[in-house]
């Protein structure tokens, strides 16, 4: 685990962890802070920052569980599908473009892990896509990008690169956005 301090003009220091998730996956451990509105913007950032890295100009299905009449799903053309005692919103996306994945990685539905990117066209394994332990995760065989739902971890599950990449990937985030590795 990695630990990423932020320094600036944030209120206070923000540390992200992050940590190799079985063989293939990465969780980055986010600040505990979200009550304060800056911590809340930069986490939207960093997700929003992580969905482009893992998902720019690649077909994609967008899954919401229980959607609010609000929800972001329902700005692009979608199917409202009912399984298991849960609705499910689903939009299959031909190509994530860049504005499509910031909507999506500032919208409240992804930051609560309410909504999450399966990588390919078509995925409706719902009963996967939203487990209630971090454990059942590692049964997940498709690349895909969830929140835990307390906004506190990210899950890149099955990621396209290899671990060593990821690492680089997310620290050129943390360059960006003037992240200091901590020793």
């Amino acid at each position: 685990m990695l630990p990423l301090l932020i320094f600036g003009p944030t209120p206070c220091n923000m540390e992200i962890h992050i940590k190799k998730f079985g063989d293939a996956s990465v969780c980055i451990e986010l600040p505990k802070l979200s009550a304060i509105p800056l911590v809340k913007l930069w986490k939207e950032r960093i997700i929003t920052d992580i969905l482009l890295m893992a998902f720019s100009n690649r077909a994609a299905t967008l899954v919401s569980v229980d959607p609010a009449p609000d929800t972001i799903g329902y700005r692009f053309p979608y199917q409202l599908l009912v399984s298991g005692g849960h609705s499910y919103l689903v939009n299959n996306m031909d190509s994530c473009d860049y504005h499509d994945l910031v909507q999506i990685g500032e919208s409240p539905e992804m930051s609560l892990g309410l909504l999450t990117l399966v990588a390919g066209a078509n995925n409706y394994q719902f009963d996967h896509y939203f487990p209630k332990t971090e454990e059942s995760l590692l049964t997940i065989k498709e690349e895909m990008l969830i929140c835990s739902p307390d906004a506190h971890r990210v899950y890149w599950l099955n990621a396209n690169r290899e671990y060593s990449d990821l690492l680089l990937a997310i620290n050129d985030i943390a360059d960006f956005y003037q992240l200091l590795i901590a020793s």
